[in-house]
């Protein structure tokens, strides 16, 4: 029996109305089965005479839940509130539109972000839309050193080693993360294409080819000279070494713009 002197809440009017409180009061991104998790466990636990309600609610579609997050971003679009819908790689957020970040700083008493230096962007580049590449090739391309700028670029999680080369020595191969994506608003790599379409970017199955390719090239090399093959993984020092580049040097390329 239900307490006469407990306040009864009204029941949302709609998915979109849901879907819309849920992005708001979440701490991360959502994606669908997100929402579509939190909508079958309300309805799982639901009081008397809101049951089928709650069903109806916990039966949408992630195609459905798609749309009422597209509507969402089109009204806030339209209204022009100053906050949008981010389709992230890891989901669904609601943030503030980028033309009124000076005013958002200043409120929350936020410096200005750094801005990655130039040599620091054109290495990240190389890797975004050369991955999975080796350093040596990053640095055949740039024509100077990157252990400075990488090692950096791996302490702020925009890059990270993704397997290993089969060339010998077998050095890592790097490519970018999540991170990557959540910092320059993109939701999948393929949208690096659309930025310029000057630049597209590589396909992983060749990339992996080249390396693999060239390393049989290498092992035929070695025999026909009688050389012996190098055999099992570099020593851990020459792995590390890679990895922290040792101490920055005097004349290493800055990490952001002064």
């Amino acid at each position: 029996m239900s307490n006469p002197n407990e306040v009864k809440l009204p029941m949302a009017s709609s998915l979109q109305q849901i879907v819309g409180a849920l992005l708001f009061g979440a701490d991360h991104p959502l994606t669908v089965e997100d929402i579509r998790a939190c909508l079958t466990s309300v309805a799982e636990t639901a009081e008397e005479g809101e049951g089928e309600t709650l069903k109806l609610f916990a039966e949408a579609s992630p195609r459905e839940i798609g749309d009422a997050v597209a509507s969402i971003a089109k009204e806030l679009e339209r209204l022009g509130l100053g906050i949008e819908v981010a389709d992230m790689n890891s989901g669904f957020r609601f943030q503030t539109q980028p033309c009124c970040g000076r005013w958002v700083r200043n409120l929350l008493k936020a410096d200005r972000p750094n801005r990655l230096s130039r040599p620091a962007l054109e290495t990240l580049a190389i890797i975004a839309y050369r991955q999975p590449i080796a350093r040596s090739e990053i640095e055949s391309i740039r024509g100077v050193a990157v252990d400075h700028i990488v090692k950096a670029l791996m302490e702020l999680h925009l890059i990270r080693i993704v397997g290993r080369s089969e060339l010998p020595g077998r050095p890592f191969l790097y490519g970018t993360t999540p991170t990557f994506l959540d910092h320059f608003g993109l939701s999948t790599l393929k949208e690096l294409n659309e930025l310029d379409p000057t630049l597209q970017r590589s396909k992983i199955s060749e990339r992996k080819a080249v390396h693999t390719r060239e390393k049989k090239k290498s092992d035929a090399e070695q025999s026909a000279e009688g050389e012996p093959q190098a055999k099992g993984a570099p020593e851990p020092s020459a792995a590390v070494k890679e990895i922290l580049g040792g101490a920055a040097q005097e004349n290493a390329e800055p990490l952001y713009e002064a």
